[in-house]
């Protein structure tokens, strides 16, 4: 293309004077049909060529196909084996740095006020019988601190890094019953940091919490509203830091595979990234693109004044 462009400049001086040539024709009396010369005619070819040229492979740059765009590729052989086992889902271990709710429950609302920290919005009511009633507001959350422990009311510290909410659930519950405060008792853990972060070609990118404490790769996207036409489907990457670690993991969505990858479920604080298809790169606007209508408006000009 660069040579095309460049052999037509150098064939500009010899376009102006048949340019003239021909002018000078037009203000003759006309007696008979004339016709460019059949080297004006060489040049204005080459016009046409490269003008041609450069709309195809404008339209081309930006072609998607329909494979590129359609996720689980498998097509009709899902399901064709009977119905897929669903793996377990792997539990989720607690992290330094995240941060828990644990909140103790029993009949004695009162007694039980002493082991949670709550907000200020917590109150003991007095009714008017006389007997005591404890509302328990939203609690606090405890932070894992460098030693992987949090700190409850009572019962003192308690290491829970490393740990599932089940077996945290567990030790808080025994820890608690040991004081002979509590007998009839209920313990709840859940995460308040979970969140994902969800980047790149999706249509509503952001930071997500997530109230239901388990999510897949799927659910995430869906809650970005999915990725764009201009996403790399296949090739979507997973970053987890887990035990001191960063991971990075690949989705395929195109591929029945990711339901056994170890990334499609998502662990706190796990990003998403979604790459961008060649084509928006291609479109992607930059300075060499602001000298193409240039060249076109020249080439379009210069074929215009070669048919006078």
């Amino acid at each position: 293309m660069y040579w095309l462009f460049l052999n037509l400049i150098n064939q500009y001086p010899s376009v102006m004077s048949s340019c003239d040539r021909s002018g000078e024709a037009l203000r003759k009396p006309m007696t008979s049909l004339s016709f460019p010369e059949p080297e004006t005619r060489s040049i204005m070819k080459n016009l046409n060529r490269f003008i041609l040229f450069l709309l195809i492979t404008g339209s081309l740059s930006s072609c998607l196909s329909y494979r590129e765009m359609v996720n689980f590729q498998d097509g009709a052989a899902l399901g064709q084996h009977g119905a897929d086992v669903i793996p377990p889902i792997p539990s989720l271990t607690v992290q330094r740095d995240d941060q828990l709710q644990v909140t103790i429950n029993s009949y004695n609302q009162e007694e039980a006020l002493r082991f949670n920290i709550v907000s200020n919005q917590s109150q003991v009511q007095l009714s008017a019988q006389g007997s005591n009633t404890a509302t328990l507001a939203d609690p606090l959350g405890y932070r894992v601190d460098s030693r992987g422990q949090i700190e409850l009311p009572v019962i003192g510290r308690i290491t829970v890094a490393g740990h599932t909410l089940e077996q945290i659930r567990d030790s808080v519950n025994a820890r608690v019953t040991a004081t002979g405060y509590l007998k009839d008792l209920s313990v709840q853990v859940r995460f308040l940091s979970f969140r994902v972060t969800i980047l790149g070609e999706v249509n509503s990118p952001g930071t997500y919490t997530i109230p239901s404490q388990k999510i897949n790769v799927l659910e995430a996207l869906g809650m970005a509203r999915d990725v764009t036409m201009f996403s790399r489907r296949d090739n979507i990457l997973v970053v987890r830091e887990e035990e001191g670690k960063r991971l990075y993991g690949r989705i395929n969505l195109k591929s029945k595979d990711l339901f056994s990858s170890p990334y499609y479920y998502l662990k706190p604080n796990d990003i998403l990234y979604v790459e961008p298809h060649k084509s928006k790169v291609l479109s992607a606007p930059d300075p060499a693109s602001r000298y193409l209508g240039i060249v076109l408006g020249i080439a379009t000009l210069a074929t215009l004044i070669a048919t006078l």
